[in-house]
């Protein structure tokens, strides 16, 4: 059987990984330089170590996701996960994101246990369009539910 081509659509954060390593630098030099600076400002800036050394582990951690005319992919580093197009039960647009889009996309399939799980895709400029992957999904899948539009809200009550 020939293989198909596999499309990636997520985002591997490169400006924004080499943004947070580098001020994680500075904060560092800042850190150990505390002898010449006050202690507040020192809390603060173990603060930030902390929340940025945190979003840095997410980011890193992010599967890379893939797809092709049947089946969307999802690679990390314990992930391998197959997904036939007619398992995606919805495809909402989310407000929460950061990086280039700032948006995120938030895909519910089942798994092969049949329970509904979640994946979140940050798209990239970079990538190919994720209205190629909905329209690909659309055609495969005419009963997956499709939110182009947030209001931020809404995503706390999405089943």
């Amino acid at each position: 059987m020939e293989q198909q081509e596999k499309l990636k659509i997520s985002s591997d954060f490169i400006f924004i990984k080499f943004l947070f390593v580098g001020i994680l630098g500075i904060l560092f030099l800042l850190l150990t330089d505390y002898k010449r600076t006050e202690t507040n400002v020192v809390v603060e800036y173990i603060f930030i170590f902390i929340l940025l050394s945190v979003l840095l582990y997410y980011l890193f951690t992010r599967p890379d996701i893939h797809y092709d005319s049947e089946n969307l992919y999802i690679k990390g580093s314990d992930l391998d996960i197959q997904i036939p197009f007619e398992n995606i039960k919805s495809i909402y647009f989310s407000v929460i994101g950061f990086g280039q889009g700032s948006y995120s996309y938030k895909i519910k399939y089942l798994d092969s246990e049949n329970k509904i799980v979640s994946v979140r895709l940050f798209p990239s400029f970079f990538s190919n369009p994720v209205s190629k992957f909905i329209s690909c999904v659309e055609k495969q899948n005419p009963n997956v539910k499709i939110r182009n539009g947030s209001f931020g809200i809404n995503e706390l009550f999405d089943k």
